[in-house]
């Protein structure tokens, strides 16, 4: 009887630092986006320059986190690539930050 109960406990401990974790990493990723990214897409994602997506109208952001992080990484028209600049979990935590965006 009290093994199942230490089983909730420990899924209930577990769980309860998963928003903690997202929240670190979106504040982590919005960090990030005004540092740099900002400067072309708009500090709410409206797209500044001409060719910068505007993330506030969701574009771009059908494409799946792998694919954009592709795109940041190595660069896409305009924009320089990131890589070894921003480590993949750094990219990831700016796309879930532009992804609050919409």
């Amino acid at each position: 009887m009290h093994l199942p109960r230490m089983i909730w406990l420990s899924l209930f401990l577990a769980m309860s630092h998963v928003p903690l974790a997202s929240a670190m990493n979106l504040a982590r990723g919005q960090q990030l986006y005004n540092l740099h990214c900002a400067a072309c897409h708009g500090a709410r994602g409206e797209g500044v320059m001409p060719e910068a997506p505007k993330f506030r109208l969701g574009e771009r952001l059908e494409q799946p986190d792998m694919s954009l992080l592709q795109s940041v990484k190595t660069g896409k028209k305009s924009m320089p690539p990131f890589f070894g600049i921003l480590q993949d979990a750094q990219i990831l935590d700016v796309l879930a930050y532009v992804r609050t965006l919409r």
